[in-house]
């Protein structure tokens, strides 16, 4: 039975990851910063484990397999690499590699109508977007560290589905809105702004088939994986969940006006077809608002 330590793994992407896991029949330990969200790991039966990451190899447990980073940490993240370079580099030429899943984003490609696919070069079409400028770098850092680990990076496209999160910045406008019987309601984008997606708990089943294929994936010439399930534009999401949450007024849309509004403008001509092709994933998720009755009365539970 496969061992698994999460880093991050109380947050949108980790928590979902570590369940599937945990439901596929592997051990998962996950890092908690505060006794608060050990309590919730635990209640996930997910094994919590606190500790400082900079000094990862002095605590981690010696039967993990696999660490995966789902933390989106960015100043921490290269001490982080370093220490499991160091755990890695500590084991003898015969014994396995230690295996490495490093969460990135789609947002490293920009914005493009141009198809694009993990074999299109980064910078290669357009700049990444802003608020990520800094990741492809430390892509280059991770797959560098192959000689003594077993590297796979994932790139999820913008998540969707439990309380919203990222999805937030169009949600929750609204349903202030909505609240105080407000005429119009102002909304980062376009009607026509296409938005590529994937269901937080599809991401999930993907982790686990990294998992299981990771010694293979991590043999090939480029371990990486863009993953998304469908596109979709903004206006019918906001006007469904618009009608959801029972706003009767009008929506204002509006250019961005910070790095992570860009980002999420990111327009993308992507399928994810290594994906299903290596991995055989398969998303199985409603879309966003052909969905919306389910998500908006979830995200109204986990709101108020």
């Amino acid at each position: 039975m496969s061992t698994i330590l999460i880093i991050g793994a109380t947050g949108f992407i980790g928590l979902p990851a570590a369940t599937a896991l945990r439901r596929a029949g592997y051990i998962v330990y996950g890092h908690a910063r505060t006794p608060e969200k050990a309590r919730l790991l635990a209640q996930n039966e997910i094994l919590p484990i606190q500790g400082d990451v900079a000094k990862l190899s002095e605590w981690i447990p010696k039967t993990v397999e696999t660490v995966i980073d789902t933390s989106g940490l960015f100043d921490g993240f290269l001490v982080l690499l370093e220490q499991l370079k160091k755990i890695g580099a500590g084991r003898k030429p015969t014994d396995p590699k230690l295996g490495f899943i490093y969460t990135s984003g789609m947002w490293v490609h920009g914005s493009s109508t141009n198809h694009i696919s993990e074999a299109t070069p980064l910078e290669g079409v357009t700049p990444p977007a802003t608020a990520v400028a800094w990741r492809p770098a430390v892509e280059h850092q991770v797959l560098a560290a192959h000689d003594v680990l077993d590297v796979v990076i994932v790139r999820p496209s913008i998540l969707y589905g439990g309380n919203g999160t990222i999805c937030s910045l169009w949600l929750d406008p609204i349903y202030k809105a909505a609240k105080e019987n407000a005429s119009n309601v102002s909304i980062v984008g376009t009607p026509t702004t296409s938005i590529t997606f994937v269901h937080k708990d599809d991401l999930a089943d993907l982790f686990v088939k990294v998992v299981e294929r990771l010694t293979v994936l991590a043999a090939s010439t480029y371990p990486v994986l863009d993953v998304a399930s469908h596109q979709e534009d903004l206006g019918p999401i906001v006007t469904e969940f618009g009608k959801a949450v029972g706003f009767k007024g009008q929506f204002q849309y509006r250019p961005a006006e910070n790095p992570f509004e860009e980002g999420m403008l990111t327009t993308l001509n992507f399928r994810s077809n290594k994906a299903k092709g290596l991995l055989q994933w398969e998303p199985r998720q409603i879309p966003f608002a052909q969905g919306m009755q389910i998500y908006a009365e979830t995200y109204k539970a986990l709101k108020d």
